[in-house]
């Protein structure tokens, strides 16, 4: 039989929200549907560590359930919060668990339900462990809010769980290769103040045209409940900084903007970034040190001239950092293994620049 009649597609939320659907959802054979009905699904709070080469790190698994059949994902390290994330992937076929973090690299998980317990492998990067977690109660509050943008189909925003009225608020414009880091900072940021909106566009469509649609977005995103007017602005990675620098030019403009690996090896290229210069916008650009998609230091130092040097503005190269900015496993002299943590002042230094906009 084939695997597709188990496992159903998942329809993922751009914003944040990842589904794993039970098989009786859709395997469309009846029999089965009564039989995995009859199957509780693995719902709850589990956690345990992932042990390698003698070194422990905690993980935690929130499993939620949002409707029938469906349950949602997030995979959180105590000891390092800032890299909790949603799988971009997530299938769940009684009693197997299958978790993607993103389409390259990163992390996955592949577990199988024995009671309260989950029993499997966690792979990061080229890094493989085993681990045993253990159902501990139900999954916790999420720590924000969403709220469903009227008439954006598919497009959630994620307000942070506090008593404030207003928030300043971040659309965060990803291609599909930087759909996964952009719901990892939507995610963070929501839980420290600040509001966050994934804006998915295509890496196909002209810079000109995805402008267009991304500035629309913002209009969307200032009239919200919760918003902040005065206060939205833009996040991009890689290739889709040059889409941020043609929504930039139209209206409503930023009121600031963060610009992650943007490449400006050559004059040309570091050229459209001028605009936020013209326009007064504040930027903050950050570098990977270890990132080959572009020349760092050469690509930091013409966008620091594009942006021409304004109050607020800041470029910065992140020391020891991956594209991801996390600072890769090593064994370190003692013998002992360092499992890949978040890169020094990276998230620190994100969330204090947007607070000061």
């Amino acid at each position: 039989m084939r695997c597709s009649r188990f496992v159903c597609s998942i329809t993922w939320c751009l914003a944040v929200s990842v589904s794993l659907c039970g098989v009786a959802a859709c395997s469309g054979n009846a029999d089965s549907a009564e039989e995995t009905a009859a199957t509780p699904l693995p719902a709850g709070h589990y956690e345990g560590p992932v042990t390698y080469q003698g070194s422990e790190l905690r993980v935690a698994l929130e499993l939620r359930e949002t409707s029938a059949g469906q349950l949602q994902a997030e995979v959180t390290f105590p000891q390092m919060p800032e890299l909790a994330f949603e799988p971009v992937q997530a299938f769940y076929k009684a009693p197997q668990l299958r978790l993607v973090q993103q389409a390259e690299g990163g992390i996955s998980v592949q577990a199988v339900r024995e009671g309260d317990f989950l029993r499997g492998v966690l792979n990061w990067d080229s890094l493989q462990a085993d681990f045993v977690w253990v159902r501990r109660g139900t999954a916790p509050a999420r720590g924000f809010r969403e709220q469903v943008l009227p008439g954006r189909k598919g497009l959630r925003l994620l307000l942070p769980d506090d008593t404030l009225t207003h928030h300043p608020a971040l659309a965060l414009v990803a291609f599909p290769a930087t759909t996964a880091a952009a719901t990892q900072r939507a995610m963070y940021l929501a839980r420290h103040g600040v509001a966050a909106l994934v804006v998915p566009t295509e890496s196909t469509t002209p810079d000109s045209i995805a402008g267009a649609t991304v500035s629309s977005a913002l209009v969307a995103l200032r009239r919200q409940t919760g918003v902040d007017s005065s206060k939205t602005g833009y996040w991009a990675r890689g290739s889709s900084t040059r889409v941020v620098a043609a929504a930039a030019a139209r209206e409503p403009r930023p009121a600031f903007v963060v610009l992650e690996g943007a490449g400006a090896d050559t004059r040309a290229e570091a050229q459209p970034y001028t605009v936020f210069n013209q326009l007064r916008v504040p930027v903050l650009g950050l570098y990977a040190a270890l990132d080959t998609t572009v020349q760092v230091r050469e690509s930091a130092r013409r966008l620091r001239t594009a942006l021409g040097f304004r109050r607020g503005t800041q470029v910065r190269i992140v020391p020891q950092a991956t594209p991801d900015f996390i600072q890769p496993g090593r064994t370190r002299p003692d013998g002992q293994w360092q499992w890949p943590q978040p890169a020094a002042g990276y998230w620190s230094g994100l969330v204090e620049w947007l607070r000061q906009r």
